[in-house]
């Protein structure tokens, strides 16, 4: 089931692999489609200074550029689309280095010039924001769920990437019910309206799998509530998309997609880009 993995990165961002070698890499793997998907954005370092990774639109025409040049090149083997993992705001926007937004501007074009946008919260980012706008304990985890519903209205996103990640890092703890009902019924309302956006079940391997606070997947409890949360989606007629999350070429093969049997998928609950 398989067939298509829509999370991949590279050199550009924070992958240790040229965007050939992960396309050559899938290719030996029989794997028939995959979505490049570097950061949009770079982070701060230790020393508390900003590092982008696309900080002109040289280095983005160039990820652009080479994303094309693998589809010409091994378009016979495997279906190669372009895109991004973007960082999605409390309020919603997408946080981007220097060198998209130019090309974007330049060019006029939507969705950056990419096949596929993947939308995300991750615990660190979310921090930054909290901090910015003096947001206090108190307070994160309504604005988390607020920026969670935020990210799922944004119309340019196709996939919510990693869904658990930023409230497992945040509170290690699960969405509640109340949360839940919430989030699903947001993003079927999204797609009845046309917004063809969709869940990732993200592979990367347990118990590493989005834990940033303390890991309490080692007791089963947030893979339990996880799985709790994926089958009620499913259960409202939402598809689903698979991704390795693969920093490097041996990412691309330590991951767990156990959950698909967990949650007796079909092929047809799974959303291919084409």
């Amino acid at each position: 089931m398989i067939n298509q993995d829509v999370q991949v990165h590279t050199s550009f961002s924070d992958g240790l692999n040229s965007i050939q070698e992960v396309v050559e890499a899938f290719i030996g793997a029989g794997i028939k489609s995959v979505v490049i998907t570097d950061h949009a954005k770079g982070w701060k370092t230790k020393e508390d200074k900003t590092f982008e990774f696309f900080p002109n639109i040289e280095r983005f025409e160039d990820y652009i550029n080479q994303i094309n040049f693998a589809k010409k090149k091994y378009g016979r083997f495997i279906n190669i689309l372009s895109g991004l993992e973007v960082e999605i705001n409390i309020e919603g926007k997408p946080k981007l280095d220097q060198g998209v937004l130019d090309y974007t501007n330049k060019h006029g074009v939507k969705k950056y010039g990419l096949d596929v946008l993947l939308g995300s919260i991750h615990s660190e980012s979310f921090e930054e924001d909290c901090h910015e706008r003096n947001i206090d304990h108190s307070r994160k985890r309504n604005f988390l769920i607020e920026n969670t519903l935020n990210l799922i209205k944004n119309k340019e996103i196709d996939v919510f990437a990693h869904p658990f990640q930023a409230v497992h890092g945040q509170f290690s703890s699960n969405f509640t019910q109340e949360e839940t009902d919430l989030i699903i019924d947001t993003i079927i309302k999204e797609q009845l309206s046309g917004h063809k956006i969709f869940i990732e079940i993200n592979g990367k391997r347990y118990p590493m799998y989005e834990q940033w606070s303390y890991n309490k997947y080692e007791k089963g409890e947030l893979e339990t509530h996880d799985v709790i949360f994926l089958h009620l989606y499913k259960m409202r007629g939402g598809k689903f998309v698979l991704g390795s999350d693969a920093h490097s070429i041996r990412g691309l093969t330590e991951t767990d997609f156990s959950v698909l049997d967990r949650l007796s998928l079909k092929e047809s609950e799974i959303f291919t880009f084409s």
